[in-house]
């Protein structure tokens, strides 16, 4: 359950407020659809302060799933942060990270330098000497 006085989120409930009061439901709406509002003759996109209910009409999305999981995404970031009475050794798992990460990050991290030892082939090399089969 959500905590007093911060109330569940609902249909009258304003997108950027929901976003910035809860960040854990920014990939809902992403995936959902268009945050924007495109208007004929403007340069920029308008971030405009659209309710839910207007953003599931014009995303085409069932009201009810979006609130639905919204509040199980607000939930569950709350149930994440430690309270204030609770104790350092008895913390929930999260943690944070106190010194950044050592060694390469994302993809690159999986990336190794060839050995030199490999020999390069072309494959339409290979495939022409091979002929059809």
């Amino acid at each position: 359950m959500l905590k007093p006085g911060s109330g569940p989120i609902t249909v009258e409930s304003r997108v950027d407020e929901t976003i910035i009061r809860y960040p854990s439901t920014g990939p809902i709406f992403l995936q959902g659809g268009q945050l924007y509002v495109a208007h004929r003759g403007q340069l920029y996109a308008t971030y405009s302060g659209r309710t839910l209910g207007e953003y599931a009409a014009h995303n085409h999305l069932a009201l009810e799933r979006l609130l639905q999981s919204l509040n199980a995404a607000a939930e569950a970031e709350q149930f994440a942060q430690p309270t204030a009475n609770s104790s350092p050794g008895h913390e929930s798992g999260w943690r944070p990270r106190a010194t950044p990460p050592i060694g390469p990050i994302g993809y690159t991290g999986s990336y190794r330098e060839p050995f030199a030892g490999v020999v390069e082939v072309s494959v339409v090399s290979v495939l022409e000497a091979r002929g059809p089969d």
